[in-house]
C-alpha cells in the first residue's frame, strides 16, 4: 500500500474564516515540532510569516468598522439638533406680522431654503450645509441667535457637523487600507508555505522517520480529513477514500446473482444482501467458494457454481460428484436432491455412444 503523503490541495476550496482557522491550526502544530532540520524550521518560519500577513488581511477585510458606527450616531445627533432649530424658527412664524420678532425669524428660516438643507442629504454634504449655515446666522447683524432661542442648538449642531467630517476622513482611511486581492494572495502565499513544509515533512516521513514525526504527520492528517469532512463539500479524506462520519456502509445484493468482495462464503435462500469483506447470504443453492455467482448465490472468486450447490450444506462436492451423507443428513431433502442428481445423470447422453 501506497505511504499517505501530505497535500494542501484542499485548503483553496475553503472558505475565508475556515481557511484562517484551518492553516492557523496547521502552523500551530508545526511550530510545536521540535527538529533540528534547518530546511523545516526555516519552512516552518515561512508559514509563520505567512500566516501573520493572511490574519491581518482576513482582519481588514472582515473586521467591523467602529468609525462607521460612530459616524452614523453622529449625523443622528446634527440632525435632531438642526432640527430643532428649524421647528423653533417656525414656531415664531405664527406670531403677529407686526411682530419684530416674526422678521427675525423669517430672515433665520430661510437659509434652510437658501441652501436646500435636508436630514436626509449624504452625511458629508450635510454636515458641510450645517457649517454654511451657523456661519451665516453667527455672523447676522438683524438678529441675534440668543434673541431667537436656537444658540445654544447652534452651537451643538456644528460640534456635530465637525465631529461628521473627521469621522468621515477616518472611514475613508479605513477603506483605503484594504487593499483589493489583499485576502486572496495572502491565502495563496500561506498555502505555498505550508506546501513547502510539506514536501519537506513527506521526504523526512520516507528518510528519517520517527516517532515524533509520525505523531506530527497522524495530527496534520487529522486536520485535513476534518476539514474535508466538515467544511468541504462532497470531500474526500487523505488517501483518497470518501469520508465516513461513523461506521460503514453495507451494499445489496439481489436474488439470482450477486457479487462479494474477497473473503466472504455464502448460505441459504432466496434474496440476500452482501457487506464488504463479510459473508453473504442469498441464491436458491447456497454460495459458493469461487465464482461470479452465476447460480443464485454469493461468491468471493472467479468461475462457477455447479448445479445443486458445493456450499456449506449441498449434497454435491466441488466437482459436482456425489458424496455420502453422513447419517445426520439422511432426511427428505437429502433423498430429495440425490434423486433429483440421479435423473439428471441419466438423461445426460454421452458424446461416445
Amino acid at each position: 500500500m501506497a505511504q499517505k503523503t501530505l497535500t494542501t490541495s484542499y485548503l483553496v476550496k475553503l472558505s475565508n474564516a475556515n481557511h484562517d482557522g484551518v492553516t492557523q491550526q496547521i502552523c500551530d502544530r508545526l511550530r510545536d515540532f521540535e527538529t533540528e532540520n534547518q530546511m523545516l524550521i526555516q519552512a516552518v518560519s515561512g508559514v509563520h510569516q505567512a500566516r501573520q500577513k493572511e490574519d491581518a488581511a482576513y482582519r481588514r477585510f472582515s473586521g467591523k468598522d467602529f468609525a462607521s458606527d460612530d459616524l452614523r450616531a453622529a449625523d443622528q445627533l446634527e440632525d435632531k439638533y438642526m432640527s430643532a432649530i428649524h421647528n423653533i424658527l417656525n414656531g415664531l412664524l405664527y406670531l403677529p406680522e407686526t411682530e419684530p420678532m416674526r422678521r427675525k425669524a423669517q430672515l433665520a428660516v430661510q437659509l434652510f431654503k437658501d441652501f436646500q438643507f435636508s436630514t436626509s442629504d449624504g452625511m458629508e454634504a450635510e454636515a458641510r450645509k450645517t457649517l454654511n449655515m451657523v456661519q451665516q446666522w453667527t455672523a447676522a447683524t438683524d438678529y441675534t441667535l440668543a434673541e431667537l432661542g436656537i444658540q445654544e442648538w447652534v452651537t451643538k449642531a456644528r460640534q456635530q457637523a465637525n465631529n461628521v467630517l473627521q469621522l468621515v476622513s477616518v472611514r475613508v482611511e479605513n477603506e483605503s487600507a484594504k487593499v483589493k486581492g489583499e485576502l486572496a494572495d495572502a491565502r495563496k502565499a500561506t498555502d505555498a508555505a505550508i506546501r513547502s513544509a510539506y514536501d519537506i515533512l513527506n521526504a523526512l516521513s520516507v528518510l528519517q522517520p520517527s516517532t515524533a514525526l509520525s505523531d506530527l504527520l497522524v495530527l496534520l492528517f487529522a486536520i485535513e480529513d476534518r476539514a474535508k469532512l466538515y467544511y468541504i463539500s462532497g470531500g474526500t479524506v487523505s488517501g483518497g477514500d470518501k469520508p465516513t462520519p461513523s461506521g460503514g456502509t453495507t451494499q445489496g445484493g439481489t436474488s439470482g446473482s450477486g457479487t462479494s468482495t474477497e473473503g466472504g462464503s455464502g448460505s441459504g435462500s432466496g434474496t440476500g444482501s452482501i457487506t464488504p469483506g463479510g459473508s453473504s447470504t442469498g441464491g436458491d443453492n447456497g454460495g459458493s467458494t469461487g465464482g461470479s455467482g452465476q447460480d443464485n448465490g454469493g461468491s468471493t472468486g472467479g468461475g462457477t457454481t455447479p448445479p445443486g450447490g458445493g456450499g456449506e450444506h449441498g449434497d454435491m462436492d466441488c466437482c459436482g460428484c456425489e458424496r455420502i451423507l453422513k447419517p445426520s443428513e439422511w432426511n427428505a431433502q437429502g433423498a430429495f436432491r440425490i434423486l433429483l442428481a440421479a435423473m439428471l445423470s441419466a438423461q445426460t447422453v454421452s458424446p461416445h455412444r
